[in-house]
């Protein structure tokens, strides 16, 4: 019984892992968004170099899992808005909800 919580604590914790990345890509790309229209890019270069890094990093993290999304929803069809983040965190959600549900009917017996 035991491996069976941690199984399940493994599977939530890496869920958890892959919706907090992709947050944090959407928050730094709405972030860089408006630091590059203001003048906080030409007055703090180093400071928005260090931002583009990270989400660059974030970036490389997050794609594998949206570009599903993104190739289900083309942004040319969708009036140019990138609607990939909330299908992911939908579907992780729901695989959430499911893990959580399977592993409660293997524990019931």
């Amino acid at each position: 019984m035991p491996v069976i919580f941690a199984v399940e604590n493994v599977i939530l914790i890496i869920l958890s892992i892959i919706q907090w990345t992709v947050f944090a890509w959407v928050i730094l790309s709405w972030i860089l968004l408006i630091a590059g229209q203001t003048s906080f890019r030409w007055r703090h270069a180093s400071a928005f170099h260090i931002l583009s890094q990270i989400y660059d990093m974030f970036g490389r993290m997050a794609r594998p899992f949206i570009r599903p999304f993104q190739r289900m929803l083309p942004s040319y069809k969708t009036g140019g808005i990138d609607w990939s983040p909330i299908l992911l965190f939908l579907a992780i959600y729901l695989l959430r909800a499911v893990v959580i549900w399977l592993f409660s009917l293997i524990l019931a017996r």
